[in-house]
């Protein structure tokens, strides 16, 4: 019997050569794929970002709602006047006030509320301002309000409007027993006292 020299088999010739030959090259192809694939998604980034740029941007939108003069209150504006009328009750009540009764126009909202605070409390008549974007409230508007405060006989009156209000406006406000809330005004009072509603842009 012929004993076992103990020597291991070795590989035929060309064997280990084919086999680390093909590694490199599968790894390559992976490599290659992925390349591709990031190539492909900044490609479909690109193309996404190009095609944007170029739609129209709705008049309605709050970027260009802020340049008509609406400032940080142009969000109220997809609510309707509805929704207008909504903030107001909601942000005098906040305010510390008791809403007596609330009528919604096409445009306008009418608030009749009461300041229980002793002394210096009394009936108090609020005007909302729905309008037109970028349309500023005349001295029309002040004076209109002025007599249906003294009609109604409340003690004060506070006009609001989500815009501004004109040079001519402000001075018909001057001397009388009334209080101008512009977009910007009344951004501050909704930021107090309805922080959540502000943030989350909810009424």
């Amino acid at each position: 019997m012929q004993r076992g020299t103990g020597l291991v088999p070795l590989r035929p010739p060309g064997v280990k050569d084919s086999l680390t030959r093909g590694w490199p090259w599968g790894r390559r192809g992976r490599m290659g794929i992925l390349i591709v694939a990031v190539v492909a998604t900044a490609v479909g980034f690109l193309l996404i970002f190009l095609i944007g740029r170029g739609q129209p941007i709705s008049p309605a939108a709050p970027e260009n709602l802020a340049h008509d003069g609406q400032g940080q209150m142009a969000w109220v504006r997809g609510f309707g006047v509805e929704g207008f009328q909504r903030l107001l009750l909601t942000l005098f009540t906040e305010m510390g006030f008791s809403p007596e009764r609330s009528e919604r126009g096409s445009t306008t909202v009418d608030l009749f509320a009461n300041d229980p605070t002793p002394i210096r409390g009394g009936r108090l008549y609020v005007h909302g301002l729905f309008g037109l974007p970028g349309a500023a409230a005349d001295a029309d508007e002040v004076r209109n309000m002025v007599e249906t405060a003294r009609a109604e006989f409340v003690g004060k009156g506070v006009l609001v409007t989500l815009g501004s209000f004109t040079s001519d406006a402000r001075d018909a406000a001057r001397g009388n027993p009334v209080d101008l809330v512009d977009g910007d005004e009344l951004a501050r009072l909704v930021r107090k006292h309805m922080p959540q509603a502000f943030a989350q842009r909810k009424i």
